[in-house]
């Protein structure tokens, strides 16, 4: 596959993520953050069972390593960011997790030895600049749940980079690549059943009400963006290089708000027609310099 049908992909993706803010919002008045993370990621592990069945029979000891270390990673970063959204607005969240891009080709050089390119730095510099003003964080003052959602975004950065690196490892072999998405989400169960019980253990409150915005958000965060994307990431991220794959993710609250404008017709401010400018600029720049160099 070519990097750039690649990135259009992680770009898709990323489009997914997005509707993701408002729903898990909006879904938290109904379940608490743990127990929303072990609905949604049973969801993806049974849609995940009936569409590779056959991945089960190539998890040999390597592969289970391995899925559950990504899985570790994975699950844990979702229980921060989703305890941290209910702490702190959507805009820091989305910010926070977007700062993820900054940690990527640090993780990258201690795993892999590679260097940081000059591209990717300014690409990051774009990103950070576009999310400021896309999100207005400073708007508040930081709080525990922007804490948490920094410490996921720093979880994701070894996601991000290990996920690049193992897979290309068994790039021929799909159905080792589809053990990986199911161990990844049997994992991510296994943990927020952790979280639960400790939640329980704690006094917290662990509530479901099954209504209707609860289960549009369950099956739309279970597959369209849980079962797809990891899918897709395991697939396919291994085509480009994980830092450009961050700088793609980074712009998942554009995604989210383009995607509010045309549900809802909420309205974009000028700030965050600059900001949203600005973070497509960091996917766009860097490929125009790029080509201008070559020829």
């Amino acid at each position: 596959m070519k990097r750039h049908n690649a990135e259009l992909l992680l770009l898709a993706i990323t489009i997914l993520w997005g509707g993701t803010f408002a729903v898990v919002k909006t879904a938290m008045v109904d379940v608490s953050p743990s127990m929303f993370v072990l609905l949604r990621f049973a969801i993806a592990t049974v849609v995940a069972l009936a569409l590779w069945p056959r991945s089960l029979r190539s998890i040999d000891r390597d592969t289970m390593s391995k899925g559950l270390a990504l899985g570790v990673l994975y699950g844990v970063g979702f229980l921060l960011q989703t305890i941290g959204l209910t702490m702190t607005s959507a805009s820091s969240s989305a910010f926070i997790t977007g700062t993820m891009v900054v940690f990527v080709p640090l993780v990258h050089r201690v795993v892999d030895r590679a260097r940081i390119r000059p591209n990717h730095v300014f690409s990051i510099i774009l990103v950070l600049i576009g999310l400021w003003l896309f999100t207005s964080p400073e708007s508040q003052g930081v709080n525990l749940g922007d804490v948490l959602t920094l410490f996921s975004a720093i979880l994701w950065a070894v996601y991000l980079t290990y996920i690049d690196v193992w897979t290309t490892a068994m790039r021929e072999d799909t159905h080792r690549q589809n053990a990986l998405v199911v161990l990844q989400f049997v994992a991510t169960v296994i943990l927020s059943g952790i979280g639960v019980g400790f939640d329980v253990s704690q006094g917290t409150s662990v509530h479901v009400t099954f209504d209707r915005e609860l289960i549009l958000g369950l099956v739309y965060c279970g597959i369209f963006a849980s079962v797809i994307p990891t899918f897709v990431q395991t697939r396919f991220q291994q085509y480009t290089h994980p830092v450009r794959a961050g700088v793609i993710y980074a712009i998942e609250p554009l995604a989210a708000s383009f995607i509010a404008w045309v549900a809802i017709n909420e309205q974009f401010s000028v700030r965050q027609l600059i900001g949203g400018g600005v973070l497509l600029a960091a996917i766009i720049l860097p490929d125009i310099i790029a080509s201008r160099r070559e020829s």
